[in-house]
């Protein structure tokens, strides 16, 4: 038996202008996912099923013994918390573990990063990365065989501890769907957008620089302005902006995180604030990533 458990994600800013070139700003955060491997039934369906054959591909396994695999998660699907990326990178460094006593956390990542491919289409290949490392990450896709990334040697100050959730509903649409949405408008209007990605990513650097200097003032100034910027492009639901608004009225700052949503809600959005909204869940940044827990 193999057990791993890797992380939930957020970006701090960056999505959609990722995909684009541009650096994105990431953490790993304080809710985990743990996938289990075991002789039994096989029982892979969907896109465990997906991930298991590209392990199995990748080891040039034309069978594999039979194995169960089952997955507990407190990473909600669909809310943009890297679900699915949690889901690649678990299952990929449980099987390699199980099949081949390998324990390759750059080589899981890889394989995650194949399998976000059929989830999503066209992933940047932030989300499978961050929660493979963990900590905060710098991360940028040049070209599709060019993906750099950086861990920053950040410890979020105490006096910025002040990070929540806001759940606003799952989305109507995924992430693969708001990425098209977006291409579709960078096609149609290339000059806007490309103002959108380029304000985007001065924002983004801004963010890591508040966190390094410990300034709040220019943390929520920074998601502030970031977030008008995935406004522009489209992916936020305008029956989340007043709530964004609130926020930013009483001194904090709220943005939505990965795909967004457009029609309805738009998963959690990450809340900076001393003042948070009722219900709201408060989070850790910055936290381990990928792990093997058990191996008997």
């Amino acid at each position: 038996m193999v057990t791993v458990s890797v992380p939930g994600k957020i970006h701090l800013m960056g999505e959609h202008a990722v995909v684009y070139g541009k650096p994105a700003f990431l953490a790993a955060i304080n809710r985990r996912l743990t996938v289990t491997v075991e002789e039994g039934k096989s029982n892979a369906a969907g896109y465990v099923a997906d991930i298991l054959h590209i392990v199995q591909k990748h080891f040039h396994l034309r069978n594999s013994p039979d194995m169960s695999i089952s997955i507990i998660s407190d990473i909600p699907a669909g809310y943009h918390l890297g679900s699915s990326a949690a889901v690649a990178v678990g299952v990929a460094a449980a099987v390699s573990y199980f099949l081949k006593k390998i324990w390759n956390p750059v080589l899981c990542n890889q394989l995650a990063y194949e399998a976000e491919k059929i989830q999503h289409g066209n992933p940047s290949g932030a989300d499978n990365t961050v929660v493979t490392v963990g900590g905060f990450l710098w991360y940028r896709k040049e070209l599709e065989f060019l993906r750099s990334f950086w861990q920053l040697p950040l410890q979020l100050p105490a006096g910025l501890n002040h990070f929540s959730l806001i759940d606003t509903g799952r989305p109507k649409e995924n992430t693969g769907e708001m990425v098209a949405i977006v291409k579709l408008r960078t096609q149609n209007s290339m000059t806007n957008m490309k103002k959108l990605f380029d304000e985007n990513e001065e924002q983004t650097k801004r963010i890591a620089v508040a966190l390094k200097k410990g300034d709040e003032k220019m943390l929520i100034d920074a998601m502030q302005k970031g977030e008008r910027t995935l406004e522009g492009m489209g992916v936020v639901s305008k029956k989340v902006i007043p709530l964004m608004r609130s926020i930013e009225r009483l001194g904090g700052a709220a943005k939505i995180l990965g795909g967004g949503g457009r029609v309805a809600g738009a998963g959690y959005l990450l809340c900076y604030s001393h003042h948070p909204p009722e219900g709201s869940i408060p989070i850790t940044l910055g936290e381990e990533g990928v792990r093997l827990e058990t191996k008997i």
